[in-house]
């Protein structure tokens, strides 16, 4: 028990939630993918050169936009991307996506500072629990985490591919936002006092037509903050249990696409065996 973990971040939350051997392979065995040899940036990479661009951005005017907020976000777009534009696919099909993205930001960052006074850019937050092993720490860095006229906070998190759906979010699988919320709340993040919030949003970044959205979290706000954190106990609890073990994607339906530990988990081999009929 002592070698389960006591500290995850709110992403991780979601992982625990859809595939608990995940969380075992890398925190109870500290197993760590290994990166591809001299590959193209994958869609993780992509979301990552954004997020940099619109954080240094947003960073460098936090008060007003500059006289020319395209260019300099362009700016910031070449510095984030860095050698990777040098890559034919990046500069042909990612970078021009970019474009698109960037042009769509500063219309739509305009229209939300009018609301805004003060902005906080990759704000990090923590948020202790106590629970039957002990205390619990919840982590997280939030892409955005503002101050509205109104006194209340808004958080943003910026997305480059799908966005979860409201059930799954009202149902606490896919709970980052409301339990960022939760931190944000109770005063967690570093330098932002503690506030109602207001306002959860995802700003999908794609570069499509349309090259952005805006899309609210949750309708009732209240409602899928509270049920987060009350899953998040719930599953702390339940993980205290030494009798509980980290099964691999005990909901299939609720699994995620994405998995580095699948073939640890031989999930393909039991699959075939569970589809034989015996």
């Amino acid at each position: 028990l002592t070698a389960r973990p006591r500290r995850l971040s709110v992403t991780q939350i979601e992982t625990w939630m859809r595939d608990p051997y995940s969380i075992y392979a890398r925190h109870v065995l500290k197993l760590r993918p290994l990166d591809p040899i001299d590959a193209d940036p994958g869609a993780a990479e992509r979301g990552t050169m954004i997020h940099e661009a619109l954080d240094s951005f947003v960073r460098d005017h936090p008060d007003s936009l500059p006289a020319d907020p395209l260019a300099s976000l362009i700016e910031q777009g070449e510095a984030a991307f860095g050698e990777a534009l040098a890559r034919p696919g990046v500069w042909a099909f990612w970078w021009p996506r970019f474009l698109r993205v960037a042009r769509w930001f500063i219309d739509a960052e305009r229209d939300y500072r009018l609301d805004v006074t003060a902005t906080h850019t990759e704000v990090t937050g923590d948020l202790v629990i106590e629970a039957p092993g002990g205390p619990f720490t919840l982590v997280a860095k939030a892409d955005r985490v503002d101050r509205l006229n109104d006194g209340t906070l808004s958080i943003i998190d910026y997305k480059t591919g799908g966005l979860p759906t409201g059930k799954d979010i009202a149902l606490g699988f896919s709970p980052q936002l409301p339990l960022e919320a939760a931190i944000a709340a109770a005063g967690g993040f570093q330098g932002i006092p503690a506030g109602t919030v207001s306002r959860l949003e995802f700003w999908r970044l794609t570069g499509n037509d349309p090259a952005g959205e805006r899309s609210p979290a949750a309708k009732d706000m209240e409602a899928v903050v509270a049920a987060a954190s009350a899953g998040l106990a719930a599953l702390v609890a339940r993980f205290d249990d030494p009798e509980t073990a980290y099964l691999s994607q005990p909901d299939p339906a609720r699994a995620s696409p994405w998995n580095d530990y699948e073939h640890l988990a031989r999930i393909q081999e039991w699959s075939s065996i569970g589809g034989e009929g015996d």
